[in-house]
């Protein structure tokens, strides 16, 4: 399948490090869409606040695609959301306002079982805001459940974001 590239530029802030995920429709059988971390680059080295996001699409998909921006540092978070549309990017004048709940452990924790799909598109990302990038999970696959699962190891008393999207 012929593929095509959409991109798009953010400029950050000082200090600050904005990551770009693709809002994928929910997966059968659920509510909660996907989420698709979206590759950059800098397309002037000597300027690292601009970032140029790509987004590979099918040649004849000209379908809207719902992008939520996340730009974070060691002390805040900001999330805004964005639409890709007929090859436009209309990004919020202000950032959206979400919902959250506060996880906290003492110990060192696996999460696992988090399901991907097999373009390896997932429910959840982990965010680190100390290095500004998703916690890298390791992938294995379960012979049992026919599938690609991963495990993702979390500090105790540190503190991620966690990003889900849910249909409404």
């Amino acid at each position: 399948m012929e593929q095509t590239e959409k991109t798009f530029t953010i400029v950050e802030t000082d200090n600050m490090c904005t990551l770009a995920y693709l809002v994928n429709e929910p997966e059968a059988g659920t509510d909660y869409c996907t989420l698709q971390k979206l590759d950059y680059t800098l397309p002037d080295a000597s300027d690292t606040r601009r970032k140029m996001f790509h987004l590979n699409l099918p040649v004849d998909d000209i379908s809207r695609k719902d992008i939520v921006l996340l730009t974070v540092n060691k002390e805040k978070a900001f999330m805004n959301s964005a639409i890709l549309n007929d090859g436009n990017f209309y990004l919020s004048e202000k950032p959206t306002n979400v919902g959250f709940n506060v996880i906290f452990n003492e110990d060192n924790t696996d999460y696992k079982d988090l399901k991907y799909t097999p373009n390896f598109k997932r429910p959840i990302s982990i965010v680190d805001p100390e290095i500004a990038d998703e916690v890298k999970p390791v992938l294995y696959f379960d012979e049992a459940a026919n599938m690609v699962k991963s495990k993702v190891k979390l500090q105790s008393n540190k503190s991620y974001i966690i990003l889900e999207a849910k249909k409404y």
